[in-house]
């Protein structure tokens, strides 16, 4: 009896040590941020085929998704958003011209369920018979590892001001608002 006693108590001892070996083991930071790199990629290169499968795949499906857009009437506040904003980008007469990162950078948490990234893109476009023509936008955003993939939960794109115009601070300029005078 008391044999059996010991050889459960060692069992039991075994799986514990074993699970939680398996349960602090760290995420394969190359692999990982190799895969993260390709969600970023597809969340832009699925323009040039105007695969919209290929695009959302790389979001998040909920309610808990944002993005700021380049301007303020594009601001997305969950996937339902996403939709509707993208029945724009079926136009046939906006083709892809092509895009490149620079500066890429992509980070991941510790735990391996959390990556953000930021750089600059240089994203190329034509319209209708018009030349291509190019924007080099910020861009942030953070992932989340979801049911073993990585989805944006969060994304952020800007223009430099110093870029849009020299008179950038002029014409954007206005006065304080009432919460920044209640401080």
């Amino acid at each position: 009896m008391l044999k059996r006693v010991l050889e459960s108590v060692l069992v039991i001892g075994l799986a514990v040590i074993v699970s939680s070996i398996a349960c602090t083991a760290k995420p394969d930071i190359e692999t990982e941020t190799a895969v993260v790199t390709k969600v970023i990629n597809d969340n832009i290169a699925w323009f040039k085929d105007k695969d919209f499968e290929r695009l959302f795949n790389t979001y998040s499906k909920g309610p808990d998704l944002f993005m700021y857009q380049l301007d303020t009437a594009a601001t997305i506040r969950g996937f339902d958003d996403l939709l509707k904003y993208a029945e724009g980008w079926k136009n046939p007469d906006v083709r892809y011209g092509g895009h490149v990162f620079h500066e890429l950078n992509v980070h991941l948490a510790e735990s391996g369920e959390t990556a953000w990234y930021e750089g600059l893109l240089e994203d190329c476009a034509s319209i209708k018979d018009r030349p291509v023509r190019c924007f080099t936008t910020r861009i942030t955003g953070v992932l989340e590892k979801r049911d073993s993939r990585w989805v944006i939960v969060q994304q952020h794109f800007s223009l430099p001001a110093e870029k849009i115009a020299e008179d950038w601070a002029a014409r954007t300029a206005h006065p304080p608002t009432p919460a920044v005078e209640a401080r």
